[in-house]
């Protein structure tokens, strides 16, 4: 049957994709940060990484059926050599996401550390590090797109647009997350330009595109997806949260603070952006509908 399923939780499994995005690009942005000589906003992106990241595993942990039995089985297959993180989107995740936390506890560790017992070498952060930590930080959401696209059976999420849009929205919660920690003018006036005003208007196209494409040329399933979002029974929300305060409104205060920078409006958009983040996943998540299977012969 072609309908909304709930085989899936939509609020968990949104909740760890968002969690995943803002840790992996928290990564990205610090070693693009450093690499660029901008200290302000580092030690945020540090302790935020590692937190999202646990939260991120938990979330997608108890979203399974028998979470107590994950850890379990992954020790099991990996010493009987049946493990393989090529042979599932699942495997793979659960490695890159406990890389993406060995990492980001790595860039963590001189932040947690007492000033007065800080060894040199902790101070350091090695070239390939930094490296790894934009790697690896930027596959951490366009992998949470690429598991959603992979899916079979629900052709709505079965497109590239969803890992370019899973980056974008994830690189937007991390210009959230700054433009609440930062103080420095220049830095606060480039985030708003480049984040708050550039990013909100692809991520627009990117999410107009996301439901304007399968309502015109998409399959049922796709067309019944992108109605229910465009029309249905989630356009109240998605208009609400993910169009209007989630992007809309960022992308508007955002061009308000390009003449005049201010704390408090910097922040109120920071925030909008990341509830309009968690809106677009959970809904996105939830408007999934099965192809309708092929009737029997």
């Amino acid at each position: 049957m072609t309908a909304f399923q709930e085989i899936w939780d939509p609020w968990l499994i949104g909740l760890y994709m968002w969690l995943a995005g803002i840790a992996g690009m928290s990564s990205a942005a610090y070693a693009i940060m450093r690499w660029s000589n901008k200290r302000e906003g580092l030690r945020e992106l540090a302790l935020a990484s590692p937190a999202a990241t646990i939260l991120a595993l938990i979330f997608i942990t108890v979203d399974l059926s028998r979470p107590w039995n994950v850890s379990s089985a992954i020790i099991f297959s990996m010493l009987s050599g049946s493990f393989g993180i090529l042979r599932s989107w699942m495997a793979a995740g659960m490695v890159l996401l406990i890389l993406q936390l060995l990492i980001s506890l790595a860039l963590a560790l001189p932040y947690l550390a007492p000033k007065a017992s800080k060894p040199k070498w902790l101070l350091g952060q090695p070239k390939w590090l930094l490296g790894a930590a934009a790697i690896v930080g930027v596959l951490v959401p366009m992998y949470t797109g690429f598991e959603l696209s992979s899916a079979p059976g629900v052709p709505f999420w079965g497109t590239a647009l969803m890992p370019v849009l899973w980056v974008i929205s994830a690189s937007i919660c991390v210009v959230a997350l700054l433009k609440m920690s930062v103080r420095a003018v220049e830095v606060s006036a480039f985030l708003t330009r480049a984040g708050l005003v550039g990013l909100n208007v692809v991520q627009l196209i990117a999410v107009l595109a996301l439901v304007g494409v399968p309502l015109q040329s998409g399959s049922l399933a796709a067309k019944i997806s992108a109605a229910a979002l465009a029309y249905g029974e989630l356009s109240a929300p998605f208009w609400t949260l993910v169009v209007g305060l989630g992007t809309l409104a960022p992308l508007a205060l955002g061009f308000y603070m390009i003449k005049k920078e201010n704390k408090y409006i910097g922040a109120a958009a920071a925030v909008l952006a990341l509830i309009g983040a968690l809106a677009l996943r959970i809904l996105v998540l939830q408007a999934g509908a099965f192809e309708a299977l092929p009737p029997a012969s």
